[in-house]
């Protein structure tokens, strides 16, 4: 009866585990509506995003038909870029935020993309 009650409460851990692991899988997993609505989630998706697809030589209109609208922020702005929020910054201690800038070259084409912060 012990030896039941024991292997019951120490497979908890391993189920709290793997509910964790869904979410995180769920929140770090790029879908344009979740981008265009959880503003303050993108951080998570950011790295799916520039793993999934490849930005560069993309146009700005393909770009914001993905992303949605650029932030209208002035940090990291500049006349050949857009910039995307992102959120907090990650980590343990969040004091910065997160941004997405991504540069255009003169035929309105992506030639770099970076992640940022504050």
């Amino acid at each position: 009866m012990k030896l039941k009650h024991i292997a019951m409460i120490g497979s908890i851990p391993t189920i709290v585990c793997m509910v964790m692991l869904g979410i995180n899988e769920y929140k770090s997993s790029f879908k344009t509506n979740r981008w265009l609505t959880s503003l303050s989630e993108r951080v998570y998706m950011v790295d799916n995003l520039l793993s999934t697809y490849d930005l560069k030589g993309k146009t700005k209109s393909e770009v914001i038909e993905l992303l949605g609208a650029p932030t209208d922020t002035g940090y990291f702005k500049t006349k050949t870029n857009i910039v995307y929020y992102l959120g907090n910054e990650r980590g343990l201690i969040s004091i910065d935020s997160e941004w997405l800038v991504i540069d255009f070259d003169e035929r309105e084409k992506v030639v770099n993309y970076s992640v940022r912060t504050d």
